[in-house]
C-alpha cells in the first residue's frame, strides 16, 4: 500500500542572515500545516525572527552564535527536521499553491536517492534555472529556459531543493563551502553516489533574487568574495582544469568591464570576487570582517599581481608541455648526464631504491636506513635529488650497490622512475624491488622489519599503509563515519614512502610502460595523483594482488580494545597537519568528552579518532598508536615542521623511543624544530596524561 503524504509531512528549512523582510513575504505563501525551521546565521534580527515564529504555528528558530555559511546552516536545519520530507528554500522565495503536492507526487515516482527542483522564476517571470555550472564540462550544459517536461538535470539550484529527509542527512552540504557553489558541489556528490536530480515543471516558485540579505556594496563585496573563494574550492575538488588561472582571468575580465565601474555595488562585487579567487585560503565570516578598501594597490604590488597573472596564464601551455614533451626531453637530454656510481655491496635478487633529499648532507637517519636495508638482504640503490658531497659519495661507495644524484624533477616519483629505468635490463634477475624514501624515519626502535613483513604478505604490490580508502565525512560530523573500506575510491592509494613490488609485476610489460610513459612534473599535486595514486591504481586495475602490512580495516576493532586511558590519550594527541578547521573541531569537541565517564563518550571518542584517521591518513594521525600496538616501523617527518601542536606531539613521542636509533630520531626532530623556531629544550605539555611505559 502506497503511503499518502501531505503538506504536514514537509518541513520548510530556510537560512536567514538579516532576512526578516524577505521572510515576511515568504511565510504567508507556505501551507499553514507545514512545519518551518528558520536557521538564524548570527543575523542582527534574532528578536524579530522569534516574534515572527510565534505568530505562525509549527515554526521555530535555531540561533547560531556565528555565521556558519549557507550550506552548514541548511545542514543544521535538516538535523532538526522530524518529517518525511524537507524543502530547502531561500528566504527570498514564494511558493504557489500547487508546489508541495507536485513535489510530493514526484518523490513518489522515484526510488532511492533523488532530489528535486521546482520550476523557479524571477519576479519578472523569466526562468531561474541552473542549466550549467563551472563544475561541469560544456557538453553537459542544458539549453536556456526550463525543460518542457519532467527530466533529469545535471545540477540543482540551491534556492529550492526538495528531497526525503534521509537523503539530505546522508549527503550533506560541505561546511567548508561558506556561500555559493555549495549546491553544485552537493549535486555532483549526490549523482556520483548513485542519486538523481529531477526537474519538476508542475511545481512553481518565485525567487526575489538578492533580497534575502540586502543590496549594499559591502554585502555585494562579501558575497563576491565567497563566490570566488567557493569557485576555486569546488573546481579543484571536482578536478576542473586550470581552476585558478581561469578564475583569475575571469575576475580580471569582470573588473575591466565599463558596466562594473559604473555601479558601486557591481564594483564592490567584482573586487570581492577577485580577492576570493586570488586568495582562496583567506576567510571572512561576516560583512564587517572583509577589508573596506574598494580597490587600492600600490604600483609594486600591481606589477607583482600582473607578473603572477602571466605566470598563471602559462599554466595551460606548461601542462601541455609536461604531458607531451617533458619526459621525452628529460630522457633524451638530461638523463644522459646523470652520473651513476657503483658501490661495494653485491646486488643479489632484491634491490631497494632509496630516495633521499639531503639538504644538509646524509644524516645519521639516512645511514641507519641504508644499514637496515642492507642487513635485511636488499641491495641499497640510493638516489639523491640533490648533489652529493665527496664525503657522502665515499660513504655510499662503501655501503650501497649503486648511487646517483639527479635534478629534483618529479620529486620522489621522478627518483623512483630513474631507479626503475636503471634496473630494466636486470629486472628478470630480481625477485623484489622496494621503493623507499626519506619522508619517514625508519626503522623505528622496537618495530618489526617491514621488508620481511611485506614479503610475507605474498602479494604483487605491498605497502606499509593506505590512505583514503574510507569515505570521509565533514569534520564536525565525525559521528556519522562508516568504516567501509573501499579500494575503488578515486583517491585511494598505498602510501609511497614504502612500497614493495614482486616479480610478477616487475616483469610485466604493462608495468614497464607505466614507468616509461610516466609524466614528470614539477607540481607536487600532479606527482601525488600520477605517481602515488597512479601506481596504486595501476596495480589494482590490472589485476595484481595487493595489500598493506598495516590493515586499515582493523582500526575500529583495535581502538575498541584500547583502555579508556589509551583512547583519551590518543584522541588528545592526534596529528592533523595543522589544518585550522580540524583544530577548531577538536578544540570544541575534546573538552566535552571523557572516555572514563560513559560508554557513549567512549564510542564518540572512537568515532572522532576514526574520522580524523580517514581524513588525514593513519600514518600521520596516530604515530604512537601504530608503534605501540603494531610495531609500525615508520614515523613521518613533515608534521614536525608544519604546526607547533603537531610538532609537540611528535617530539613527545620521540622521547619514548629507545636505543641509538631512538636518539637519532629525537636529535633530528630537535634540529627540525629549532629551524622552525619551535621550543626544543623541554618536553612539551600535552592535553592528556602520558601513557605509562
Amino acid at each position: 500500500m502506497v503511503q499518502e503524504f501531505s503538506a504536514s509531512d514537509v518541513t520548510i528549512v530556510t537560512v536567514s542572515y538579516n532576512s526578516t523582510d524577505a521572510l515576511a513575504q515568504m511565510l504567508p505563501t507556505l501551507p499553514a500545516d507545514s512545519p518551518v525551521v528558520i536557521v538564524n546565521n548570527a543575523g542582527r534580527d534574532g528578536d524579530e525572527l522569534d516574534l515572527m515564529a510565534k505568530s505562525r504555528p509549527h515554526t521555530r528558530v535555531l540561533h547560531n552564535d556565528r555565521n556558519l555559511g549557507f550550506g552548514e546552516g541548511c545542514n543544521k536545519g535538516v538535523r532538526a527536521v522530524e518529517t518525511e520530507f524537507v524543502f530547502l528554500l531561500n528566504p527570498d522565495t514564494q511558493i504557489e499553491e500547487n508546489t508541495l503536492p507536485a513535489l510530493i507526487a514526484a518523490a513518489g515516482r522515484y526510488e532511492g536517492m533523488a532530489a528535486f527542483n521546482p520550476r523557479i522564476a524571477f519576479q519578472d517571470g523569466k526562468p531561474h534555472f541552473k542549466r550549467r555550472s563551472v563544475l561541469l564540462p560544456r557538453s553537459q550544459w542544458l539549453p536556456r529556459g526550463w525543460p518542457e517536461a519532467e527530466c533529469d538535470v545535471p545540477v540543482l539550484a540551491g534556492s529550492a531543493i526538495f528531497a526525503h529527509t534521509k537523503v539530505l542527512r546522508q549527503v550533506q552540504f560541505d561546511p567548508r563551502i561558506f556561500l555559493y557553489h555549495e549546491d553544485d558541489d552537493w549535486s555532483l556528490r549526490l549523482v556520483n553516489g548513485g542519486g538523481r536530480l529531477i526537474f519538476v515543471p508542475d511545481a512553481h516558485i518565485t525567487h526575489l533574487s538578492g533580497q534575502s540579505s540586502g543590496r549594499r556594496p559591502e554585502v555585494a563585496k562579501f558575497k563576491g568574495f565567497h563566490l570566488g573563494r567557493s569557485r576555486i574550492f569546488a573546481m579543484e575538488r571536482h578536478k576542473r582544469p586550470f581552476a585558478r588561472a581561469r578564475s583569475i582571468l575571469h575576475a580580471l575580465g569582470q573588473l575591466l568591464l565599463p558596466i562594473t565601474w559604473g555601479s558601486a555595488r557591481k564594483r564592490a562585487k567584482a573586487v570581492g570576487f577577485y580577492i576570493g579567487v586570488r586568495y582562496p585560503t583567506k576567510f571572512y565570516g561576516d560583512v564587517s570582517e572583509i577589508p573596506p578598501q574598494v580597490f587600492h594597490m600600490p604600483g609594486w604590488k600591481l606589477r607583482r599581481e600582473l607578473k603572477r597573472l602571466v605566470h598563471q596564464s602559462m599554466a595551460a601551455p606548461r601542462a601541455l608541455y609536461d604531458i607531451w614533451f617533458r619526459t621525452k626531453v628529460h630522457d633524451a637530454v638530461q638523463r644522459k648526464h646523470i652520473k651513476r656510481s657503483m658501490g661495494q655491496v653485491p646486488r643479489g635478487d632484491r634491490v631497494a631504491i632509496y630516495l633521499v633529499y639531503a639538504r644538509n648532507g646524509l644524516l645519521p637517519s639516512h645511514k641507519a636506513s641504508i644499514t637496515h636495508i642492507r642487513e635485511s638482504g636488499y641491495a641499497p640503490f640510493v638516489i639523491s635529488n640533490l648533489p652529493l658531497s665527496e664525503v657522502d659519495q665515499a660513504y655510499l661507495a662503501d655501503n650501497t650497490w649503486q648511487f646517483l644524484s639527479r635534478p629534483n624533477l618529479g620529486y620522489d616519483f621522478g627518483g623512483y622512475r630513474e631507479g626503475f629505468m636503471s634496473l630494466v635490463s636486470e629486472i628478470y634477475d630480481l625477485e623484489y624491488v622496494a621503493f623507499l624514501n626519506d619522508s619517514s624515519w625508519f626503522p623505528v626502535p622496537g618495530a618489526q622489519n617491514w621488508l620481511e613483513q611485506a614479503e610475507a604478505l605474498g602479494v604483487d604490490y605491498a605497502g606499509a599503509a593506505t590512505s583514503f580508502g574510507i569515505p570521509r565525512v565533514p569534520r564536525d560530523q565525525y559521528q556519522t563515519i562508516q568504516w567501509d573500506y573501499d579500494t575503488s575510491l578515486s583517491e585511494f592509494h598505498y602510501c609511497s614512502y614504502a612500497i614493495l613490488v614482486g616479480k610478477n609485476m616487475l616483469r610485466d610489460k604493462r608495468y614497464h610502460r607505466f614507468w616509461a610513459t610516466y609524466v614528470l612534473s614539477e607540481k607536487k599535486n600532479k606527482v601525488v595523483r600520477r605517481g602515488e595514486m597512479g601506481m596504486s591504481r595501476f596495480a589494482i586495475d590490472t589485476g595484481f594482488t595487493h595489500g598493506a602490512t598495516y590493515d586499515m580495516r582493523t582500526l575500529p576493532e583495535q581502538l575498541d580494545k584500547c583502555t579508556d586511558d589509551e583512547l583519551q590519550h590518543y584522541a588528545h594527541n592526534m596529528v592533523f597537519l595543522g589544518e585550522w578547521i580540524m583544530k577548531e573541531v577538536l578544540d570544541n569537541v575534546l573538552p566535552s568528552i571523557d572516555t572514563h565517564r560513559s560508554a557513549a563518550d567512549r564510542q564518540e571518542t572512537i568515532k572522532l579518532i576514526l574520522a580524523t584517521a580517514a581524513r588525514f591518513g593513519i600514518s600521520y594521525v596516530l604515530p604512537e598508536f601504530l608503534h605501540k600496538h603494531h610495531q609500525f616501523p615508520f614515523v613521518k617527518k613533515s608534521p614536525l615542521s608544519i604546526y607547533q601542536g603537531d610538532s609537540d606531539v611528535m617530539y613527545a613521542f620521540s622521547k619514548t623511543l629507545e636505543g641509538p636509533n631512538g636518539r637519532i630520531i629525537q636529535d633530528e626532530m630537535e634540529m627540525i624544530r629549532r629551524s622552525k623556531g619551535f621550543q626544543t629544550d623541554v618536553p612539551p605539555a600535552v592535553h592528556a596524561p602520558k601513557l605509562n611505559a
